[in-house]
């Protein structure tokens, strides 16, 4: 089979480089050939097939799912945990969580600000946190507490347990998370005391937030938040999902029904203003709620499971 001397050419550069180790300069100095040269000669290479590059490890396809959706959804960071049907879902849960509380810890800084909602992810993601100081930074509520009963997710519990891993300060937010009623929502909205930790709750640099799904798992319903009545009510005005203290639709927009008006918090609009919003999710059902809050620009860092990785694209 005759061979052009371009090709060759082509061969040589390309066998030095991925198979022998040579450096750029190295085969530019051993060709007579400029390193500008070079580099285009190894990028046609990759161009016209002779070179095919693939990662052996089994978590690279993960990586390459985060960086898919990195670049559709205009995101800083997403981090995927591999899974599939193989995988017990509670082993899943637990790196989905690790990963959020190595990334929550590599990004921490002294003086920084960060919000907490509320849920088993979050409380989750605490539990695999390592202690550490950073005796300047003040962890604070997004949402109101929820109730003494279940004070295991309740976010002024979570917030107490997180400042106590970071050696760090913390405040509370002293209103429930779903009030009996809308009057009663709006009378406490009016308070000084929630006015305060509103305030505080949309300046914090770093939002860390569980999704809900009402139509298949939520904190909210799995806790009795949600029964019949309110289940027709989220069925009836369109409701994708939950976070923080709104009920939203597919676009990420709060759902205007009793529901969302009761509940005292921040809401997904809110969370635009706010640097840097790392929302954390396990299981394919998800996916439905997670969607609607990145074309809502609700979101710069996801922290997920393959399957919801694999949904998103």
């Amino acid at each position: 089979m005759k061979i052009s001397e371009d090709r060759r050419k082509m061969l040589k550069i390309v066998t030095m480089y991925y198979e022998q180790g040579m450096t750029q300069a190295m085969i530019s100095q051993k060709m007579g050939i400029s390193r500008p040269v070079i580099s285009k000669i190894l990028q046609q290479a990759k161009e016209a097939g002779i070179v095919s590059i693939s990662i052996k490890d089994e978590s690279a396809y993960a990586v390459e799912l985060g960086l898919r959706l990195e670049k559709k959804y205009q995101l800083d960071d997403v981090i995927v945990v591999p899974a599939n049907d193989q995988r017990l879902i509670e082993t899943v849960q637990r790196e989905v969580s690790r990963a959020a509380s190595f990334y929550l810890k590599e990004r921490l800084e002294d003086g920084m600000s960060v919000g907490l909602s509320w849920g088993t992810t979050l409380a989750d993601m605490i539990d695999e946190m390592s202690y550490c100081s950073f005796p300047t930074t003040n962890v604070c509520p997004l949402v109101g507490g929820v109730s003494s009963e279940h004070l295991y997710f309740d976010t002024n519990h979570l917030v107490f347990r997180l400042a106590e891993k970071l050696n760090s300060r913390c405040q509370y937010f002293y209103a429930p998370a779903l009030a009996e009623s809308i009057t009663l929502a709006e009378v406490l909205n009016d308070t000084q005391l929630v006015g305060k930790a509103m305030e505080q709750a949309k300046n914090v640099d770093f939002a860390i937030i569980g999704v809900g799904n009402p139509n298949e798992s939520s904190t909210w319903k799995r806790l009795g938040y949600i029964e019949t009545k309110e289940m027709q009510i989220i069925k009836e005005t369109g409701v994708k999902g939950d976070a923080v203290a709104s009920l939203f639709d597919k676009n990420g927009q709060t759902v205007n029904n009793e529901l969302s008006n009761r509940m005292l918090g921040i809401k997904v609009e809110d969370l635009v203003n706010i640097p840097n919003v790392m929302v954390i999710g396990c299981g394919k059902e998800k996916a439905e709620s997670i969607e609607p809050l990145l074309l809502g620009k609700c979101c710069t860092i996801l922290v997920i499971d393959q399957m919801i990785a694999e949904a998103l694209v």
